[in-house]
């Protein structure tokens, strides 16, 4: 398309505004899942309009194959050299970063939205999402802070508080729970893609936390939280975690240790960071698969299959970035994130790739996770598969006085209740007690079900009549009904 230029107040962008710039020579638009969104382009100094390209303005392009138009304030140039200007513009929305909001007490996403539309001097933008939490907001503590920080520029931030990833739409702020789709399009080496550079990291990993909480006069720590996980070195290993931010007033440390549970499920802690770049050319831009390109269409944060036979990789993976070129329509690169959730997808490794490169038999079977949340006490974990599992801790009183099986058990049993959704069969169910304090081991009182975890007590070979607390710490993983 060709770029068009606008005033610095336009908002409608309907019109040709201050001119169309025809003579450009480049034009690209960068954008980043939860990051950057930028142009540059250049033009010649002799091209038409050059003298209305002034800092403040506005160039609007498309910035994918919708034709959807959006703005971008210019923001720096470069002196000429060879008689063109390279200039550098910004999304719209960067706007937000001199807009401040200032606010306390937010115990939602719907607050927190509400406060940002209330900024100072004045907000153009609005904020729209599908995701319902209540979650408290750390960083609304009442100091002021750029409308943009406070969408995900620091710690405690919206972004930090609520996941999820965000659609820049001209004035609109919309905050996806999952922003792509899963497409049919397949970039295979050799057909369309033409550079593949992949970098793992496992120095940032580890399997379990000692989480802690302090408030002005004292602290809470909790005990050693595994996440499950094998660490990739097979050292144990735990670091300190401090969740302070997470919690408005003193927690118990089962509810510590539960959102130290939940903030290494959810920051899949024990996975390596990696990141594939891909240099490829659209099969929809090739003639002999002009049948397809319907079904080839992709976008940021969508997913799509990667296949490379020579390092033995097939996998989907998220598309994290892209770079469109504005004047052939067209993307020139993209870097993909992957959406694994395991170590064995982390690595990418399909043992059914066959000789010509494409997957066997469940070879697009790449699970990975379609929702995860809280019900009556439980955090779960739903998968694309139908898997699903949950945790939840109990708390009961470890005097182990009553007479049974050759032993003792507690008067009192861990009841978690329900499961927050009905497996298909009886789950696997994994109970584990705190240790510190009084020993002993875990004992059914009552079998699972596919609706409940069972009731279960604590068992030893004596007795015992201290009162001291045990935290009784539920898993269950299985398929659901559907």
């Amino acid at each position: 398309m060709i770029a068009i230029l606008y005033e610095s107040n336009e908002t409608a962008f309907t019109s040709n505004g201050l001119g169309r710039l025809r003579d450009c020579i480049s034009c690209i638009v960068t954008e980043e899942r939860n990051g950057i969104y930028e142009c540059d382009f250049e033009y010649p100094i002799t091209g038409a309009n050059y003298d209305k390209i002034r800092l403040g303005r506005i160039i609007a392009v498309e910035h994918d194959d919708t034709n959807d138009l959006q703005p971008f304030d210019i923001v720096s140039y470069s002196k000429p050299i060879a008689g063109v200007v390279t200039f550098h513009a910004v999304h719209i929305s960067y706007r937000q970063s001199k807009i401040t909001a200032v606010g306390t007490n937010i115990n939602s996403l719907a607050s927190a939205f509400t406060m940002l539309g209330s900024a100072l001097p004045e907000n153009p933008f609005s904020y729209e999402t599908d995701i319902e939490s209540t979650a408290y907001m750390a960083s609304a503590d009442g100091t002021p802070r750029s409308v943009r920080q406070v969408l995900g520029g620091v710690e405690g931030s919206i972004l930090d508080t609520y996941g999820g990833e965000y659609e820049w739409d001209r004035f609109r702020v919309i905050l996806h729970k999952e922003r792509g789709t899963r497409r049919s399009l397949s970039v295979r080496y050799g057909v369309n893609m033409t550079e593949y550079n992949e970098d793992t990291d496992y120095s940032g990993t580890y399997t379990a936390v000692v989480p802690y909480w302090s408030g002005a006069d004292t602290k809470v720590v909790g005990s050693v939280v595994e996440s499950g996980n094998t660490p990739y070195d097979g050292h144990p290993n735990a670091i300190p975690l401090d969740l302070t931010d997470k919690f408005e007033n003193q927690p118990t440390t089962a509810e510590l240790e539960a959102a130290a549970l939940s903030y290494m499920n959810s920051h899949e802690t024990a996975l390596p960071s990696s990141s594939v770049s891909v240099s490829f050319v659209q099969l929809e831009n090739t003639n002999e698969y002009d049948e397809l390109a319907p079904l080839l269409k992709c976008k940021l944060c969508d997913s799509i299959k990667v296949v490379f036979p020579y390092y033995n990789t097939s996998r989907y993976m998220k598309i994290v970035k892209t770079v469109y070129n504005v004047l052939l329509e067209r993307y020139e690169s993209f870097e993909l994130g992957t959406l694994s959730t395991t170590l064995s997808e982390a690595l990418g490794i399909e043992s059914s790739l066959n000789s010509n490169g494409s997957g066997g038999s469940g070879g697009d079977a790449v699970d990975y996770v379609t929702e995860t949340n809280t019900s009556n006490g439980w955090l779960y974990r739903k998968w694309n598969s139908g898997l699903a599992e949950c945790w939840k801790t109990v708390t009961i009183t470890a005097q182990t006085n009553s007479s049974d099986a050759g032993g003792y058990v507690s008067a009192s049993a861990a009841d978690p209740g329900n499961f927050p959704f009905t497996f298909a069969s009886v789950p696997n169910v994994q109970v584990t007690v705190s240790s510190g304090g009084i020993t002993g081991s875990v004992t059914s009182a009552t079998r699972p079900t596919t609706q409940a975890a069972g009731t279960w007590k604590l068992y030893r070979n004596t007795s015992n009549t201290n009162s001291g607390n045990k935290d009784f710490m539920f898993y269950a993983v299985g398929t659901i009904t559907t």
